[in-house]
Parts: C-alpha cells; sequence; structure tokens
C-alpha cells in the first residue's frame, strides 16, 4: 500500500494536504452550526431540524456546570508530548462518556469548557478553537447517534465504540492538526504526525479502556437518580422522531 497521502500531508504538499485542510475547515464550520442550532431549541434528526425538548431549568445548569467542572479539573494531569500543544492526558476520555449519559447538557459542559481547561492547563493557543469546536464530534456527535448507555446491550456498546472510539475522535484528529498547520501555530509535520497521534491516544485508545470501565459503573447511578438525559427530555416520547438513535 502506498502511503505518498501521508508523506504529502505531513510535508503539505498536494492534493492530499490541501483536502484534509478543507475538511478542518469545512468540520469547524459544521460543528458552529451544530451548536447554533441546539442552542435555538432545535436538533437534527431523520426527519430535518427538531425540537431538542432540552428543559433549561436548575439541573439542566447544574449538569452542564459539573460536566465542565471535571472536565476541567483534570486537564492539568498530562504528560505534554508537544509543548503547549498537546499530550497524554485521561480526563479527555470522559467526554464522551459524560455525553452519552447526561445528554446535550453533557456535551455543552465539556465542549464549552475546553478554552477554560486550555487555559487553566497552560496551552491556550489560537488552536484552543478548533479544540473547542472539533469537541463537537466527541461530545455532540455520541450523544445523538449512540444508541444508549447501557452496556448490558450490545447493539449499545458496539453503537458506542463505533461512534465515540472510532468515528468521533477520526474526526477530531482531522480538525485540529488541520487548523494548526492551516494557522502555522505548529510546522506541518509536527500537526499531523504528533498532535493527531496525542488526539488518537487519548480519544480513542485511553478512552476505549476508561469507557469500557466507567460507563457500566455510572449509568446505574446516574439512572437512579433520574439524570439520564433520555429519561430527563424525551421520556413517552418516539425517540426515533426526535433523534438519530433510540436505545433498544
Amino acid at each position: 500500500m502506498s502511503l505518498k497521502w501521508l508523506g504529502d500531508l505531513v510535508t503539505a504538499n498536494g492534493f492530499t494536504h490541501t483536502l484534509f485542510i478543507s475538511l478542518a475547515v469545512v468540520g469547524m464550520v459544521l460543528a458552529a452550526i451544530i451548536w447554533i442550532i441546539e442552542f435555538s431549541g432545535h436538533t437534527i434528526s431523520r426527519k430535518g431540524i427538531v425540537k431538542n425538548n432540552v428543559k433549561w431549568n436548575a439541573t439542566t445548569i447544574a449538569i452542564i456546570a459539573i460536566s465542565a467542572a471535571v472536565y476541567i479539573v483534570g486537564r492539568p494531569v498530562q504528560f505534554q508530548f508537544i509543548p503547549g500543544i498537546g499530550g497524554f492526558n485521561p480526563t479527555l476520555a470522559l467526554a464522551p462518556i459524560l455525553s452519552i449519559l447526561l445528554g446535550l447538557p453533557g456535551a455543552i459542559g465539556v465542549t464549552f469548557s475546553m478554552p477554560i481547561g486550555d487555559a487553566i492547563s497552560g496551552s491556550l493557543t489560537v488552536g484552543s478553537l478548533a479544540g473547542w469546536l472539533s469537541h463537537t464530534y466527541v461530545t455532540w456527535l455520541a450523544y445523538k447517534m449512540v444508541r444508549g448507555a447501557n452496556f448490558k446491550k450490545f447493539a449499545n456498546v458496539a453503537s458506542y465504540y463505533l461512534w465515540a472510539i472510532i468515528i468521533g475522535p477520526i474526526i477530531h484528529a482531522i480538525i485540529i492538526p488541520g487548523f494548526l498547520d492551516l494557522t502555522h501555530v505548529v510546522p506541518p509535520a509536527v500537526a499531523w504526525a504528533g498532535v493527531t497521534s496525542s488526539i488518537l491516544i487519548n480519544h480513542m485508545l485511553t478512552a476505549a479502556v476508561v469507557s469500557a470501565i466507567l460507563v457500566p459503573i455510572l449509568y446505574p447511578i446516574v439512572k437512579n437518580r433520574g439524570l439520564y438525559w433520555k429519561d430527563r427530555y424525551q421520556a413517552n416520547q418516539d425517540l426515533d422522531a426526535d433523534d438519530f438513535s433510540a436505545e433498544v
């Protein structure tokens, strides 16, 4: 198999490099549109744009705050591969877990806490813009596409690992390096080799292990306390009408 495309990417040459930069920009624009839609009280579904049914009450605000706090507190605990840009941080593995358990409020808390976490951990740069928007694909995408958080059901586990551990992190690993390359924050080779590796280690490899341990533990706790998102604002509704996924 030819790896010329990879060589073109890290050396910033050819069609492959232009394509990945374009995908990164498109991904950021789409993420911004997604959040505009969600904050307007709507969401994307199989039937188009529909109401997201989120009640902006004290519980919702508390969930956002707690999700953000949990995600921020652990950010300084990291081993940096690329000073100020990337490294190993197991806290990042919590992004899809909080999203599938707590729904949109969890996704909001994690995603919008990114710049704060970067500032606290000493890695706030222009690249934090990409990190913030790109997190949409490891939070919102998991919330929308994963069938359910009950890992006793194989369909839920398979759905989680497909969307939250494979597809989401891959998109994440294109957007951030692409933006860093585009804005010349780091050299292309560092962006596409170093930063991409860091993202895949945190959001794919580490998350795969952490999720297998934490989701089965946390789901019953969240469920029993009435905080599981599908119980909170999709109860007694046809899930397929308002979401891409339905818990089985």
